[in-house]
């Protein structure tokens, strides 16, 4: 009578050896992936927030008021639109702080030029740690009437 014989055989090293390679690949394209996903969606949280300052920027112009000429500072109470470019006190009405964006790992970077009176503003932003060109900067611009 035959007996059955039972493979007692496992993995061998090498195979064990390619399978944990295969998956540090896989494991590093998707870190690599991950990231690059979340520097997009950090410079879309910061680009909208900015935007968010432009209707404000055009009913201070119809105000004849006035925004700073320095860096704007947001989260310290410094109001978009101001009586005087030192923003020292908003203009009547207007009670619009420059939003945070620093969650988002972006700032507030140069001095704005143009007036909001003549609808010319623009200010920039500037990816932390980034060159400030290219994709590492957001430009508001009220004669484009938006961020990009």
């Amino acid at each position: 009578m035959n007996k059955f014989q039972i493979s007692k055989r496992g993995f061998t090293l090498v195979e064990l050896m390619i399978v944990i390679a295969i998956i540090g690949i896989l494991s590093g394209i998707v870190m690599v992936s991950s990231k690059s996903s979340m520097d997009k969606s950090r410079k879309a949280s910061a680009l909208t927030t900015a935007d968010t300052t432009l209707p404000e920027l055009v009913t201070c112009g119809d105000d004849d008021g006035i925004a700073t000429n320095t860096v704007p500072s947001a989260g310290t109470g410094h109001y978009i639109c101001c009586t005087s470019t030192a923003c020292a006190a908003a203009k009547d009405g207007h009670t619009e702080t420059w939003p945070d964006i620093s969650k988002s790992k972006w700032s507030y970077t140069g001095s704005p030029t143009g007036t909001v009176i003549l609808g010319t503003y623009k200010f920039t932003l500037t990816k932390d740690g980034g060159s400030g060109t290219g994709d590492d900067l957001i430009t508001c611009d009220m004669v484009k009437n938006g961020c990009e």
